[in-house]
């Protein structure tokens, strides 16, 4: 079943069945010696959350299941037993989620696909994961996953953050509304809809109305469908320059945004964010500006970092945008509406 590994996998199988209440055939496991290649979005590394990615293997251990082949891959680096058999618990984890079935639907991923946002979507397989993970290391290991995930997240790189932010308020949300690790998959558990619910338990609050509408140039290729970012990626951007406590703060009052990205000839972004209140935006454009301060030059018409340019554009008193790319985009780009109408044009 296993290869080279340190821990007894087929051990760590039969706990997580135990843990989560049922028998599941086992899955294939490959040990790999060489690591799993990491990976971020075009525009979270436009942002800096690409900074630490070349040394994020560095002695780490990474493993990932296939839906495709049924397999669990792991690459134990210099981990110790304990980390091996956390990781590879998670991943068994992953395993009962793509097959625990009702009918013609998974259970539990058929309801996470119904949320529109891919953070959201990750957070939540990848936070119940961490949640049942560490109902596995307290039970029989003496710690908690939750909490060494969420120091990693707190303490590590800029990538890092990128990389754990799912994990850490994921499985913090999982901890604070389940009462044992049999209701993780249930179709009775709550699951929220965004970011911002899943930060704040509790909340029901939907999406603020928000429409951008692209008026671009027919030659400015936009092959974003207007994503939705939402308030954790504000949170964990806002937080690799400025203390946690302040991102928190600034991101909190998030109501919706859209991105609109651009390609060709000229490239970059156009980041469009609806707040609660109109204290609510200018809070966060402080804090983006004082974001910008910290990675790069100040100019009259905005910031350059890294030979790449910035713009903040208030829209309305609730509506901010922040326009970034080649010195030639950030020129051309105008921003405007009111309301929950925001169009984006070349100037």
């Amino acid at each position: 079943m296993y290869g080279d590994l340190p821990v007894n996998a087929t051990l760590v199988w039969q706990r997580v069945e135990s843990i989560l209440g049922g028998e599941y055939d086992p899955p294939a496991v490959s040990v790999r010696d060489g690591a799993l290649e990491p990976q971020t979005d075009d525009f979270a590394a436009h942002l800096g959350l690409g900074d630490g990615v070349e040394t994020f293997d560095a002695d780490r251990v990474r493993a990932s299941y296939s839906q495709r082949t049924g397999r669990v891959r792991i690459s134990p680096g210099n981990g110790s037993v304990a980390q091996v058999t956390r990781i590879l618990a998670h991943e068994y984890v992953h395993v009962v989620q793509f097959r625990r079935v009702d009918g013609n639907r998974t259970v539990f991923l058929d309801r996470v696909s119904d949320r529109e946002s891919f953070g959201i979507q990750r957070a939540l397989i990848e936070g119940s994961a961490v949640y049942l993970e560490d109902a596995y290391t307290r039970q029989f290991l003496g710690f908690s996953a939750i909490e060494r995930r969420c120091g990693e997240y707190r303490n590590g790189t800029h990538y890092e953050r990128y990389a754990g932010q799912a994990y850490c308020f994921g499985g913090q949300y999982f901890a604070a509304q389940l009462d044992s690790p049999g209701e993780a998959f249930s179709p009775n558990t709550r699951l929220p809809n965004t970011t911002e619910q899943l930060l704040h338990p509790g909340t029901t609050e939907p999406p603020a109305n928000l429409t951008v509408v692209d008026e671009t140039p027919t030659d400015w290729y936009t092959p974003a469908s207007f994503a939705r970012r939402g308030e954790l990626f504000a949170r964990t951007v806002l937080g690799t320059e400025l203390p946690e406590d302040r991102a928190a703060e600034a991101a909190a009052g998030w109501g919706n945004d859209r991105l609109v990205a651009v390609t060709g000839d000229t490239e970059g972004y156009v980041w469009v964010l609806r707040w609660d209140t109109d204290a609510d935006a200018r809070e966060f454009e402080r804090a983006f500006a004082d974001y910008l301060d910290a990675r790069g030059n100040r100019t009259a018409e905005g910031w350059r970092v890294d030979g790449e340019y910035y713009r903040l554009a208030t829209v309305d008193d609730r509506t901010v945008a922040v326009v970034t790319g080649n010195e030639t985009f950030v020129d051309a780009v105008s921003v405007g509406g009111a309301g929950e109408k925001v169009a984006v044009a070349a100037a």
